[in-house]
């Protein structure tokens, strides 16, 4: 063989290898970049890049700093119920009698209707009209033939005990993204107030309510504003039916909407199922009737698993990961509260292997400011769900660069648009990202970006979109 040719041959693979080798460093240097942005200069930034096929980590910046997850959280809420329960799971509502049915279609007795954690009934995501359950419930009724109710429509919410985790903030607990889980849950437990709104500085006016007779108070404060945002938030807790409303949404309009978190959704799932049994011409008698023995009369059954997280991840629906957190708890440990779901997931993942002993949860949804979670173990999670036998599930639950959920609009018309498949995390000074890149070379990188406390926000989408092409290009 020609010497020269040999040479080359040589060079050509000297040089390779030490481009395959620098790769590492590459993307260290991209990491060290971004932390050092004059911008970041108060802030905690927890990163870790690894390689999900060797599990080799490319990159990383303080990877054990306990910092602010929020909605990132919900990753660690909706892994551990997919590995618990499986795709294909879902969440029962039994509807039970304690009477029996005449020929002439009396039923002497009661409907009990036993809540059993299901987030969805109801839900806007689920039931594209807001009459569906109460539509089915009736169309339930008459095909066992029941014309008049004896006794009541009962609802059992004991499944579990409502409460707000005491690490909430106060502004964010009356609010729709402050919905708490109930026993029994109906149109993801909101409601919605409607305002006009005139000129700026003006106090506005609630004209309406959705639903219409709400078991609730309201102070309004609300003003007037020229800059076009709702501004307008609801405080209030689970026990008092008090609400305020401060803040501010866009002057001259004349319904807007302003959703808040329900008190008590039993109450409006059983005004709507007698409203709707009265327009079907199905009578109730509401006389007090000695329980007997109960017999099951139908059931409603949730969307999949696989959907309810689709959701969750997508949309960020705090409601439903929090849900998730009290049936982690009530099937591994007994007990549908937040505590118990809490020492389950971090049990199970501590049972995987996982880095658990420097994390701090305190909810299901990542709404507390007191939660922490470390990139290591973030990046722990990615890797182990990237090798699941529920990856497929898993990943498409994630919204994608440029084409669905939180993340439509970022990285559009760039190459990291369907390639960068993350969920995200929002609070006041907190951004976060994890999630997975495919690179031009079509190699995986599991990435996780924890940023706290900074205080400037010019730009961050930008610097963020800036070292994820970085890593797609490497």
């Amino acid at each position: 063989m020609n010497k020269f040719l040999i040479f080359i041959m040589i060079a050509f693979w000297g040089v390779s290898c030490s481009a395959q080798k620098s790769s590492p460093r590459k993307i260290q240097e991209f990491v060290q970049e971004f932390v050092s942005d004059s911008n970041f200069y108060t802030a905690g930034i927890g990163i870790v890049i690894s390689d999900v096929e060797s599990g080799k980590i490319l990159a990383h910046n303080q990877a054990h700093l306990g910092l602010i997850p929020a909605s990132t959280q919900k990753l660690i809420t909706t892994t551990t119920a997919l590995e618990l329960f499986g795709a294909h799971y879902q969440f029962t509502t039994n509807i039970e009698t304690d009477g029996s049915i005449t020929k002439q279609g009396v039923l002497t007795g009661n409907i009990i209707i036993h809540g059993n954690g299901d987030p969805t009934l109801g839900s806007k995501y689920f039931y594209p009209e807001k009459n569906a359950i109460a539509s089915l419930f009736v169309k339930q009724l008459r095909e066992k033939g029941i014309k008049s109710i004896d006794g009541n429509i009962i609802i059992d919410d004991t499944y579990l005990k409502a409460s707000i985790p005491p690490s909430w903030i106060w502004e964010d607990i009356g609010n729709y993204y402050g919905a708490i889980p109930h026993g029994i849950n109906y149109l993801d437990n909101l409601y919605t107030l409607y305002f006009k709104s005139g000129k700026p500085g003006n106090l506005t006016q609630i004209t309406r309510t959705d639903p219409p007779q709400l078991d609730l108070q309201f102070e309004n404060k609300v003003i007037s504003s020229a800059e076009n945002r709702d501004l307008a938030y609801i405080f209030g807790g689970n026990i008092s039916n008090q609400r305020i409303i401060e803040g501010s949404i866009p002057k001259n309009k004349t319904d807007f909407a302003v959703k808040g978190a329900m008190l008590s959704p039993k109450t409006y799932l059983l005004e709507d199922l007698e409203k709707a049994c009265m327009k079907s011409n199905i009578t109730i008698q509401h006389r007090i009737i000695k329980a007997q023995i109960k017999t099951p009369l139908f059931e409603f059954n949730s969307p999949e698993l696989k959907e309810i997280v689709r959701i969750t991840n997508q949309k960020s629906v705090n409601l439903f990961a929090d849900h998730l957190l009290f049936e982690i708890g009530h099937s591994k440990l007994g007990e549908a509260d937040w505590e118990t779901g809490i020492k389950a997931i971090k049990y199970y993942w501590k049972e995987k292997g996982l880095s658990t002993n420097f994390i701090r949860l305190c909810d299901g949804s990542g709404l507390s400011h007191y939660n922490l979670v470390t990139a290591q173990f973030f990046d722990q999670l990615l890797r182990y769900m990237y090798k699941s036998k529920l990856r497929n599930e898993f990943i498409s639950s994630l919204p994608v660069a440029g084409k669905s959920g939180t993340l439509k609009y970022f990285g559009k018309n760039t190459p990291l648009e369907g390639k960068w498949k993350s969920k995200t995390g929002s609070m006041t000074g907190v951004r976060t990202f994890c999630g997975y890149i495919s690179n031009k070379k079509g190699k995986v990188l599991a990435v996780t970006i924890l940023i706290n406390n900074y205080t400037s926000l010019h730009s961050l989408n930008n610097k963020l979109q800036k070292l994820l092409i970085q890593l797609y290009n490497s």
